[in-house]
């Protein structure tokens, strides 16, 4: 494996009980046995996406080609040729990742591999943000700020913590300038929100030290859409958001050899959003239903130092530290009328939250032979999360009554992990990445103001979970790979301590959840060689012990006798999900020309196990992905690009039970024509512009029930300047 001299992580071997279907056994012959194929092409000058180096797979530094994980990694100069509003539109096209708002453009999120956004860690500068609620982690990392972004599909959790079922995204935010003083400004206008981005940076290098300070605001009104299914007049109500950001690094270098770095890194992000509803919901007895965030801040200081070549067997030294503060207000209004009688119910929630989590990692890389480079580390994270809940009814109906009530609880998880790898190449062109990580948790519920829960004395859990990595570079330009990985989860605090009247129904936290564990097996092939780079890889992934919400009258465990909501339901463990599929990642430059067609995509099937029925309408399609041809060159003798794509994805459905009676929504499958055109206005790349022209054709589309609908026709058009 081609490596710099840090350290890596692999998994065990794959289990022979993993069961693997007979169609599955079929798409992975077929899509490994074409790369060993072409693999004695020989390579030419030229870097490509492959060459680049990643942290994300093995926590030391590795190109994508010869990672034993499947990553993705998103560079500068890609974030500078698009218009992101957020960070997740920068990952829209990874392969078998899916964007999610849950009805708050502001607050997009990401699915990978059909795991909810909840089930996927998201890493800032390699320290986890959580946030301990129902949809999971938003993005919100202004993009201007950011260096590269690591993306790792499948279960993680020996490397990266206890959320990585789904996968892994790290974001590494910029340092200083290698300048002494660079100043940077920018904006983006977006016509399908009316909307607008600005930005701006001061930040250098002075002897050992670098900094950078660099503020944004952006503001966005609802979003235009064709005029169909989801609008009448064009528009979504409820889809405006608007967000102000503003980050601070400090850097230090020092040592004889120049190998010790320290930094400081601080952010505050401020997010205010709305929700848009589904009109077909607003049907039967429901007259209106709102979803509110008025308020979602972040603040973040966090402590790193870096030691390389320490000693002789001493390879580096990490050691990182930070302290977090979510506040969070959510806001719920459920209008009904029972019809019996004349009237209306209104009951009206409100979430004022405050989470607190801080942590830190210490991590060894040490070299003992030329054969073995192995990593041991130890992490602590601690979150605290105060809910103060109310609950209003409000009622015309002559038989409900109006009611009122108010909580607050005080809860908190703390969990310490240790975790090794060892990298051995052990014979020509092979080479095994083994790791294993303990995880013990403790969980607590300090303060509540409810009586049927004060006095609960938490509980502590430990585990184990193992991966394996095999990497083979026998074939020229080609490296085929293996990798057996695990995946666990700790139920959040919302699910084990605090209940909640979502919709007017009364939902019990269960102090008793199990963490949710996951087991995934893929095989790969890579090659890069002369105008084609190519990743494909096929996976098999089974999630056990999902936590859902199950009635009460049903469920495996007692709910509490308190609560005057007629329908009572409470969090326990109960699903399974068994998912599998096929991702790929190609572009062939074509000779004498500078064109490069590409494609990125994946096919993926996702089978639910509920207590009672499967079905694989998941909200996940069958296929989706990114098909176009990029040109690079010069128009009077400066830098133009331009990239003309097709971005689409075959039928989503999902289903839902009630006792015996299934009902199965469907979206139909979509494709959006794309242009997007860039490039510098001087010979030193100071001023650079991008335009992007998208959904040409106006096309109605929803590429899944966990996000709005897409945008019609617009325009983003982004400039900047360096200076």
């Amino acid at each position: 494996m081609k490596r710099t001299p840090t350290s890596t992580v692999r998994a065990r071997a794959p289990s022979p009980q993993t069961p693997t279907p007979r169609r599955l056994r079929s798409a992975l012959l077929a899509a490994t046995v074409p790369l060993a194929l072409i693999g004695t092409a020989r390579a030419q000058d030229g870097a490509t996406w492959l060459d680049t180096l990643t942290v994300i797979g093995t926590r030391t530094a590795v190109s994508v080609q010869d990672n034993p994980a499947s990553v993705t990694v998103v560079d500068r100069e890609q974030i500078e040729r698009s218009a992101p509003a957020s960070i997740a539109e920068l990952l829209r096209d990874v392969p078998g990742v899916q964007v999610v708002d849950s009805s708050a453009p502001g607050m997009q999120r990401l699915r990978i591999r059909g795991e909810s956004s909840r089930r996927v860690t998201i890493l800032v500068d390699g320290q986890e943000i959580t946030d301990h609620s129902t949809f999971g982690t938003p993005i919100l990392i202004d993009p201007s700020n950011v260096e590269r972004i690591e993306v790792l599909r499948g279960p993680a959790s020996v490397l990266h913590g206890a959320k990585a079922i789904g996968g892994v995204v790290n974001i590494i935010t910029r340092r200083g300038a290698d300048k002494p003083f660079e100043a940077e400004i920018g904006g983006s206008y977006y016509s399908g929100t009316a909307g607008w981005q600005g930005w701006g940076a001061l930040s250098g290098t002075q002897g050992n030290v670098d900094y950078r300070l660099s503020g944004g605001l952006d503001d966005h009104g609802d979003r235009r859409v064709p005029k169909g299914r989801y609008s009448d007049n064009g528009r979504l109500d409820g889809t405006s958001f608007d967000n102000d950001n503003i980050s601070g690094h400090l850097g230090y270098t020092f040592g004889a050899a120049r190998n010790h770095y320290v930094s400081v890194k601080a952010t505050q992000h401020r997010l205010s959003t709305e929700s848009w509803t589904d009109p077909s919901l607003l049907s039967g007895t429901t007259r209106s239903f709102l979803i509110d965030l008025p308020q979602r801040d972040l603040r973040k200081v966090g402590f790193y130092y870096e030691g390389k070549d320490l000693a002789p067997v001493v390879r580096q030294v990490h050691l990182d530290v930070y302290h977090q503060t979510v506040d969070r207000l959510f806001l719920n209004e459920v209008v009904t009328a029972p019809g019996i009688f004349p009237g209306n119910i209104k009951v009206a929630t409100t979430s004022d939250d405050e989470n607190v989590n801080w942590g830190g990692t210490a991590q060894v890389d040490l070299q003992f032979h030329p054969d073995h480079y192995t990593i041991v580390g130890l992490q602590y994270l601690a979150d605290e999360l105060t809910t103060a809940k109310t609950s209003r009814r409000t009622s015309t109906v002559p038989i409900v009554p109006n009611t009122y009530s108010e909580s607050l609880d005080d809860a908190e998880i703390r969990t310490t992990s240790a975790f090794a790898q060892n990298e051995w190449s052990f014979a020509d062109d092979f080479t095994l990445i083994a790791g294993l990580r303990y995880y013990r948790t403790e969980t607590a519920l300090n303060h509540t103001t409810d009586p049927n829960r004060s006095g609960h004395e938490g509980r502590r859990d430990s585990s184990f979970v193992t991966s394996a990595g095999l990497t083979y570079t026998g074939l020229d330009n080609t490296t085929l790979r293996a990798l057996y990985s695990e995946g666990y989860i700790t139920p959040t605090l919302l699910q084990l301590f605090t209940d909640t009247t979502p919709a007017g129904q009364m939902l019990y936290g269960n102090p008793l959840l199990d963490p949710e564990t996951s087991r995934n097996f893929e095989i790969g092939a890579r090659y890069n060689a002369g105008p084609l780079a190519l990743d494909v890889t096929a996976f098999y992934t089974e999630a056990e012990d999902y936590i859902t919400t199950m009635s009460c009258s049903a469920a495996p465990v007692a709910c509490p006798t308190y609560g005057t909501l007629p329908v009572r339901t409470i969090h326990v463990n109960a699903n399974e999900a068994q998912t599998y599929g096929i991702e790929l990642t190609a572009d062939y430059t074509l000779a004498g020309t500078m064109l490069t067609p590409y494609v990125t995509g994946a096919w993926m099937r996702r089978n639910l196990e509920f207590t009672d029925f499967s079905t694989y309408h998941s909200d996940t399609p069958s296929l989706s992905g990114r098909l176009g041809v990029r040109w690079e060159g010069q128009v009077a003798q400066r830098a133009v690009w331009s990239d003309v794509f097709v971005r689409a994805a075959t039928r989503t459905s999902q289903e839902e039970r009630t006792g015996t009676t299934a009902t199965i929504d469907r979206l139909p499958g979509y494709g959006t024509l794309n242009l997007a055109v860039g490039g510098a206005l001087d010979d030193n790349d100071r001023f650079r512009y991008a335009i992007g022209l998208n959904n040409i054709f106006d096309k109605e589309y929803r590429s899944s029930f966990s996000e709005i609908p897409g945008t019609g026709r617009n325009i983003e058009v982004t400039a900047r300047m360096t200076f």
